[in-house]
């Protein structure tokens, strides 16, 4: 079983490849834990697929880890996507297994289009293909190790924990205040998509706008990307001259 948490598609692609390769299911980690499934048991192999926000673990998966339970489980791995640094992330999830005496057998990194458009351009074509080119790359090499089962630490471009701790808690907690979304009303459509996929359901539509409701989100940007109108926006439009994404090789 492969576990993966996404908002614009990079983590789905990637378990989706994995899955596809070792002939193994996979699941959104939002799915786990809307249906209480936080224990596995006699899992062949078990993978935790996820992305890097502000150098750190988005809170739902920490969270998630916290409860998670691999019984029997002949391989357990941990891979992040990041578009410039992996940062804590890996050590992150590493110590939350061992709060309750678990472990990972590896630990793999993927680059991927960054989507926190309020500084990366994601209408530099580009750019973004030359990220989907390396991942693609290292994804490859990253399933043969799952095939072979090999253990270790393969994370590229991390920070250490003393350098990456303070900034990561302060940013993680500053940037993912809900405040700082906002709706284009002449241009939203109503369509809802905002809301149904929302991971946290931070979203309520009323009188056919969204409306954020939670003082803060995961931050995922999965709104601002998914939205067919593109009618949402961070900080007050800065994000709109950046565009959307979504990854090309799989439906989100």
């Amino acid at each position: 079983m492969i576990l993966y948490f996404s908002a614009t598609g990079n983590g789905k692609y990637i378990a989706e490849q994995i899955a596809d390769a070792a002939n193994e299911k996979c699941m959104s980690i939002v799915d786990c834990i809307r249906e209480n499934r936080y224990c596995f048991s006699n899992e062949k192999i078990l993978g935790i697929v996820v992305p890097t926000y502000f150098w750190r673990l988005p809170g739902i998966v920490a969270e998630y880890l916290e409860r998670l339970r691999a019984e029997n489980c002949g391989y357990i791995f941990f891979l992040a996507s990041y578009g410039t640094t992996t940062g804590k992330a890996g050590s992150m999830a590493k110590d939350i297994m061992a709060q309750h005496g678990q472990k990972f057998d590896a630990y793999y990194s993927v680059i991927m289009p960054d989507t926190w458009t309020l500084v990366f351009d994601l209408t530099d074509k580009n750019r973004v293909d030359k990220w989907l080119s390396d991942g693609k790359k290292q994804l490859e090499l990253v399933i043969d190790n799952i095939m072979s089962k090999r253990k270790g630490d393969f994370i590229d471009r991390k920070l250490p924990k003393w350098v990456a701790a303070i900034p990561a808690a302060y940013m993680y907690a500053t940037e993912r205040k809900t405040k700082n979304l906002s709706v284009n009303k002449d241009v939203c459509i109503g369509c809802g998509v905002c809301e149904k996929k929302c991971p946290v359901r931070a979203i309520q539509m009323e009188e056919g706008y969204p409306v954020w409701k939670s003082e803060t989100c995961e931050m995922c940007l999965g709104c601002l990307h998914r939205c067919p109108k593109f009618a949402i926006s961070y900080g007050n439009g800065k994000t709109d001259r950046h565009g959307q994404y979504k990854n090309p090789y799989t439906r989100v």
